[in-house]
């Protein structure tokens, strides 16, 4: 017994490598990467973050978050036919493509799909290659799905509270008004391998309480499946802390409802897990669009100060990254001195090269001095991206 499950779980292993997710996603990563990197260029002539930061940043949460739904699901024998892995393969593959991060959360990649077989069984639809795997699909597999489509959306929200702020882009878009001003761009991505059983196999119960949700199969055989989450979101209006930590407890609020609503699906009528997916569905959306009308209604955040000079992000191993300046800061003076755009903070540097003395308003409001021993070359640049206010008379002698 212990010789076939060893071995059906190296199985498993080895069919993760022939799933197109796991290679669409390092793809997917990388190109992600380079549009980030080309726009921050184009806007500050810098890189925030090398071209495959994305794609280092990948796995390592990921794979902490499928090892624990791996124990979850196999704890309680969660099992998903062939044919519904292969429908979520192909949603994610073509709102990867549509959307990249924004359309990955799991309510729309497993909710749609699910609701896609789910119609497919229920109007008897004869889908190429599918005609007779669509058929064949019992309405528990349905329930099973809906349970795995409301903890990969609970996952998703803990994700994006424990691990949305590491990577944000700085950018610059046009006000209302035609004016320039600064946003911060929110995007992760991540790849869960997790074990689940199939409804095929050697494997028997190994338990007479095993499986926890039975699916009315008594034969089993393992599959490692990697979901791609994604998560996207632009704030203009306020610190991204804030806004992030928000989302992910909304997220994490809907994944609970969809969770409770699969798990009493077994003792409800057969159209529940249907149900669950719309309102999975339904909710995400209604999710970004709050957040669009909450940042399309506020004052921006990220706009030029007629006193200071706000950071709008720092660059990673920085002198100002070193010296604890934070995006939302405000640097008041340098040196003693007192500026009002990037030429006087570089003039007020040149004052003293062996030291940098700052004072600045932090997020709070409160005014705090940081200071650093200056290195050869730490004065031509700091590694502060800001938002300046143009000068008006420069603009139009220009003109």
């Amino acid at each position: 017994m212990e010789e076939i499950w060893l071995l059906e779980l190296l199985k498993g292993i080895g069919r993760l490598f022939l799933h197109p997710i796991l290679y669409f996603s390092m793809l997917l990563a990388v190109m992600a990467g380079y549009l980030r990197v080309k726009r921050e260029r184009r806007d500050f002539h810098v890189r925030v973050n090398s071209l495959f930061h994305e794609l280092r940043s990948l796995l390592p949460a990921g794979l902490i978050a499928g090892f624990v739904l791996s124990l979850l699901f196999i704890s309680i024998g969660l099992t998903i036919p062939l044919p519904v892995i292969a429908v979520i393969a192909i949603v994610t593959l073509l709102f990867g493509l549509v959307g990249n991060a924004r359309l990955l959360s799991p309510a729309l990649t497993i909710g749609l799909a699910l609701l896609f077989v789910f119609a497919a069984n229920y109007f008897n639809y004869e889908i190429p290659y599918f005609e007779k795997s669509f058929k064949s699909i019992d309405s528990s597999f349905f329930m099973g799905t809906a349970i795995l489509l409301g903890t990969l959306i609970i996952t998703e929200g803990i994700l994006m509270i424990k691990n949305g702020l590491k990577d944000v882009s700085p950018k610059l878009r046009k006000s209302r008004r035609g004016l320039t001003v600064g946003a911060l761009q929110t995007k992760r991505l991540w790849l869960l391998p997790v074990f689940l059983f199939l409804p095929f196999g050697p494997i028997s119960a190994p338990f007479e309480w095993w499986p926890v949700l039975h699916f009315g199969t008594e034969s089993y055989s393992f599959i490692l499946v990697p979901f791609l989450l994604g998560f996207q979101q632009q704030i203009q209006t306020t610190l991204p802390g804030n806004v992030v930590k928000r989302l992910g407890k909304q997220v994490l609020t809907l994944g609970i409802l969809i969770t409770v609503i699969s798990s009493v699906s077994f003792l409800l009528p057969d159209y529940i897990p249907a149900i669950a997916a719309i309102l999975a569905v339904l909710g995400r959306f209604l999710i970004v669009f709050m957040h669009r009308v909450r940042e399309g209604s506020a004052v921006y955040y990220f706009t030029p100060r007629n006193s200071g000079i706000m950071i709008l992000d720092v660059l990673p191993e920085s002198p100002a990254d070193k010296m604890g300046l934070k995006t939302g800061e405000i640097i008041q003076t340098c040196n003693n001195i007192k500026v009002h755009n990037k030429q006087n903070l570089y003039e007020a540097l040149l004052k003293n090269r062996a030291y940098c003395k700052l004072e600045v308003f932090d997020k709070n409001g409160e005014i705090r001095l940081v200071q650093r021993a200056l290195y050869e070359g730490d004065h031509h640049e700091l590694g502060i991206l800001f938002i300046e206010k143009r000068d008006i008379h420069k603009r139009e002698k220009a003109v």
